[in-house]
């Protein structure tokens, strides 16, 4: 006759078989995570290599848009110190789990002014400056921190009136306004290619920052104005062809994004 087992050595049967099962799982995630990166640098290096120029001068900037915290420590680990946040609230929950890790935090989204005071202290290259309020705000909390802060300008290059960026035209107007402060430095430009724009045309929305980088550091005598922040897991590829010094890498290396996503005002 066999005897039963209590209950609480069934629910510890289970919940071992049950962590077990998670171990796995996550332990999968985490090797494809690494294999992706492992992949995705020899890719950008033959890329590069390919129209002649140095790997090293491409940085790739991983972006963990609604990524956990361990996918984010596993890329950090695998050799992708550089990483990108679009929301104010996520990259400051994110900074202070992962604080110890050696991570650059790069900010690439949308950015209120209300909200810069929380990221001076903490982000390596800001993105997205695309509006002169934004310029004083970033100047001002730069003194209150007694930091000095990299930037980049963000220029809509597809034209799309949903997108952020300041327009061509209006970038030298804007970098003025940057180099009469005293806490920004400008590093470059940034751009984001059109949603459902053929390769043609992305190619030369790409050019075209590249081109203007290239004016605007001629025009106003700067030899530190070198970075093209552009391409992403869908066209890094032309981008690279093109100049970028930076990629911004989501989905090639994490996969799709879970769906409870944060909102833009996070």
């Amino acid at each position: 006759m066999h005897r039963s087992l209590p209950l609480f050595q069934i629910q510890a049967v289970h919940l071992s078989h049950h962590l077990w099962t998670n171990l796995r799982y996550l332990q999968n995630i985490m090797q494809g995570i690494v294999k992706k990166i492992t992949s995705l640098q020899q890719e950008v290096a033959a890329i590069a290599t390919r129209v002649s120029r140095d790997p090293a001068t491409i940085t790739i900037v991983a972006v963990g848009k609604g990524q956990p915290l361990e996918h984010v420590a596993v890329a950090v680990t695998a050799g992708i110190p550089d990483i990108g946040e679009n929301y104010v609230q996520e990259l400051r929950t994110k900074y202070q789990a992962l604080r110890e890790l050696p991570i650059r935090w790069h900010f690439i989204g949308r950015l209120q002014t209300n909200k810069v005071k929380y990221l001076v202290p903490i982000v390596h290259l800001f993105h997205s400056l695309d509006r002169e309020s934004l310029v004083h705000e970033l100047d001002r909390q730069g003194g209150r921190y007694g930091r000095m802060l990299d930037v980049l300008l963000q220029v809509n290059t597809s034209g799309e009136p949903t997108k952020a960026g300041v327009l061509p035209h209006n970038a030298h107007q804007l970098l003025s306004a940057v180099l009469t402060t005293k806490y920004l430095r400008p590093r470059g430009l940034m751009t984001l290619a059109g949603l459902e724009h053929s390769a043609d045309q992305v190619r030369e929305e790409f050019r075209l920052l590249r081109t203007l980088r290239d004016e605007l550091a001629r025009d106003f005598g700067l030899e530190n104005f070198t970075e093209l922040s552009m391409g992403m897991s869908s066209d890094y590829t032309i981008a690279i062809e093109e100049g970028a010094t930076i990629v911004r890498i989501g989905t090639r290396i994490f996969g799709e994004r879970p769906t409870n996503q944060p909102t833009s005002s996070q």
